[in-house]
């Protein structure tokens, strides 16, 4: 078993030095005694989510169903009139759905195509199942495209009524109704922290959506909500309980914006645990972070640390290769006369690099 102290004493021993520090002083929320566990503390997450967004690591990639937060007028979601002029609280032009940002995604790497309507026509993803109904591959992955949006979080959530039957954990997720015809952007979810007899809620806690938000930040709400606000659905069984929602400023959110309806997105996950990263992944981070603190903790160490840069990017390809190796690979050219007819399939998600998803670069030199 591999843990973040490990990960530290292997790049000092990269380094060169015979320094090694204790458990209790690298990652957060730790006491550093060492200059080489400061230097360390301050590197070595960056390190990592960076060597993440080099390219599609088999041990880092994820796939989700995307929260919807708004669509242009016109489609099934959205019954409002069409306006002129693009409006706030629509997706910018020319997308017509807009998708709350994974909180775990480093780096987006497709949006499958698919439709959830049942047996119609296409090509399945998946065996179909006696009495189910099967999604279908349309073709090549939707295109998509990252931006901001502003909206109003939610910064804290007080009980109105505690509702009955509910137990700790539980996932609650407001009430979605339009102020108009408008959509209202995403409702937030809460998570039941203390329940009293007969399962009322005395406290609850927000389900976090912004990455790295110094505090809780749920839903991506377009305006303010007229409280109290009651339950929409819930992971439990519990009913009847409303909250009074405290909101923040407006502020940024990432956003996805595609044409997909239903859009299910597979990316490279914020992988955090030194244990599910590939062996090829972790001597690549080490060699990273060694190399980074050798600049500061070392004279004349730059010939030094670019030697170690090599030795990540070297790593960097031989993980491409062990990657690509653990998957079917099909080599298989779909013919001109073929594809013109809308009828390229295999190669954009059986090989890589994806279609759009462009394999991230080496790491430069100091």
């Amino acid at each position: 078993m591999t843990a973040l102290v490990d990960i530290c004493n292997r790049s000092l021993q990269v380094l060169g030095t015979r320094t090694t520090v204790a458990a209790s002083e690298v990652g957060p929320g730790s006491t550093p005694l060492s200059n080489e566990a400061i230097q360390f503390n301050l590197i070595f997450a960056n390190a990592r989510d960076d060597l993440l967004r080099k390219a599609p690591w088999n041990c880092a990639m994820r796939t989700a169903n995307l929260t919807y937060i708004t669509s242009s007028p016109g489609t099934p979601e959205n019954t409002s009139a069409a306006t002129t002029l693009w409006a706030p609280g629509q997706p910018p032009p020319p997308w017509a759905y807009e998708y709350q940002y994974p909180i775990d995604c480093l780096r987006p790497a497709f949006i499958i195509p698919s439709t959830q309507t049942g047996f119609t026509s296409g090509i399945p993803i998946t065996t179909a199942v006696t009495g189910g109904a099967s999604s279908y591959w349309w073709g090549q992955p939707i295109r998509y495209a990252v931006q901001t949006d502003y909206f109003v979080p939610i910064t804290a959530a007080a009980v109105a009524n505690g509702g009955t039957g509910y137990n700790l954990q539980d996932i609650i997720t407001l009430a979605s109704t339009p102020q108009g015809s408008a959509p209202i952007g995403t409702p937030v979810q809460l998570i039941v922290s203390t329940v009293g007899g007969g399962g009322v809620i005395t406290s609850v806690g927000i389900q976090n959506v912004i990455n790295g938000a110094a505090g809780s930040a749920g839903g991506s709400y377009f305006q303010v909500q007229t409280n109290p606000v009651a339950q929409g659905s819930t992971n439990g069984t519990g009913t009847g309980a409303t909250f009074n929602l405290t909101t923040g400023p407006v502020a940024p959110q990432r956003v996805i914006l595609t044409n997909q309806e239903f859009a299910t997105l597979s990316y490279v996950a914020q992988v955090t645990d030194p244990n599910v990263m590939d062996s090829l992944f972790q001597t690549a981070w080490i060699n990273l972070i060694a190399s980074a603190m050798m600049m500061a903790l070392k004279e004349n160490s730059r010939d030094k640390a670019n030697s170690l840069i090599k030795l990540v990017n070297e790593k960097i390809m031989e993980a491409r290769v062990a990657d690509g190796n653990e998957g079917l690979v099909i080599n298989d050219v779909t013919p001109d006369f073929i594809r013109i007819r809308g009828n390229a399939f295999g190669n954009s998600y059986t090989s890589g690099p994806y279609d759009g998803f462009q394999w991230g670069d080496c790491f430069g030199m100091y």
